[in-house]
């Protein structure tokens, strides 16, 4: 399940607490649906908690984000000695969200790897418990912070998990050269979004890491297979013609592909 946020709404805290639990709560201490979005850091311990009937078990610096208008409870005891933040904030209106500006976000986060996360959600603890002239506002740029914070870690996670998918597709059929649009296709996105994906995993793109992954692949064949010819290392990774892979080949490693398997056969001098 995911939420859907509006940053140029502006977003209210209802109310902002951190909790500690010294012993296990009971095992429906949790059971509501709330007008507003419910967001909770998970600090210490661990819980599981369930919305609409979808459970997320939660392990320590998990973030989730339940959405406004639906249903979330708890069907076991939180672990002694867990402690959270938990924020209310307002939601959304259905016309807002249909707006373009509108950021989607996975329903649980594993936010271990920013701390930025659990900061932004201990200042808005504070300051809504805190005074002064410009609460409101303070609270609602630590709202947008925060939520940016997790934009920026969600999408970093999907283009890693984007471009593994590419990767392990091109390394399960080395035979198949794939043109990035046809890649694109397969996983459902488009040209510019593999690419990105690619170069934020590799420093590649698409075309440029399959290029290179092939031709490592063939240097690799040609010292540990000497019996292969070179047509045949062509045709097992996709190359137009053996003309076209020592082409490309001498490009990448200064040397012919004949003279690549002699340097490292141990037998250059031959």
């Amino acid at each position: 399940m995911s939420i859907h946020m509006n940053l140029n709404a502006t977003h209210y805290v209802m109310a902002a607490n951190a909790h500690y639990y010294k012993v296990p709560t009971e095992e429906r201490y949790i059971d509501r649906t709330l007008p507003h979005h419910d967001l909770i850091y998970l600090v210490e311990g661990s819980w599981s908690i369930t919305e609409n009937e979808q459970e997320y078990p939660l392990q320590k610096d998990d973030c989730l984000l339940l959405s406004a208008g639906r249903h979330h409870y708890t069907r076991l005891p939180c672990a002694p000695g867990t402690r959270t933040f938990c924020i209310h904030i307002s939601g959304d209106t259905q016309a807002a969200i249909e707006q373009n500006d509108v950021i989607e976000l996975p329903t649980l986060i594993h936010a271990h790897n920013n701390p930025k996360i659990k900061k932004y959600f201990s200042e808005i603890v504070t300051v809504y418990w805190g005074k002064g002239d410009y609460k409101e506002k303070q609270l609602s740029a630590l709202l947008d912070l925060l939520f940016l914070e997790l934009r920026s870690l969600t999408q970093a996670k999907q283009d890693s998990d984007l471009a593994e998918q590419a990767i392990s597709l091109l390394t399960a059929a080395p035979h198949i050269h794939y043109t990035s649009k046809e890649m694109a296709e397969v996983l459902f996105v488009s040209t510019k979004t593999l690419d990105k994906s690619m170069v934020h995993r590799t420093g590649l793109s698409f075309h440029a890491y399959q290029k290179e992954r092939k031709l490592e692949m063939a240097a690799s064949l040609l010292v540990n297979e000497p019996d292969l010819q070179l047509r045949e290392i062509a045709n097992a990774l996709g190359f137009y013609d053996e003309f076209h892979f020592s082409k490309s080949f001498k490009q990448k490693y200064q040397l012919s592909p004949r003279g690549y398997r002699l340097k490292h056969s141990g037998n250059e001098s031959q």
